[in-house]
């Protein structure tokens, strides 16, 4: 792998990271509130899980997250190296 390509692919690794952990504590945040808040149960969690529209909901977002994490290796950053033509001739 070449150091550009190392890079991507920690600033990937970095990004999903600090994504995951903020997308948990939203989640978290949100069931405790509707839980204490008398308006969301475990059982009505499960059936929204099994729902057309989530499901729906999932496929279009599994292609656009998909897209925007590989987009760092299909669209590289065009001005990656244009320091030569910085230098003082």
């Amino acid at each position: 792998m070449q150091d550009t390509d190392t890079e991507r692919l920690l600033g990937m690794i970095a990004a999903l990271g600090s994504e995951v952990f903020l997308l948990k504590a939203e989640v978290q945040r949100l069931k405790h509130a509707l839980r204490s808040g008398g308006t969301l149960t475990d059982a009505q969690l499960d059936k929204a899980a099994s729902s057309a529209e989530l499901e729906r909901w999932m496929s279009e977002e599994e292609k656009a997250f998909g897209a925007a994490l590989m987009r760092p290796f299909v669209h590289p950053d065009e001005a990656r190296d244009v320091s030569p033509l910085m230098q003082e001739r």
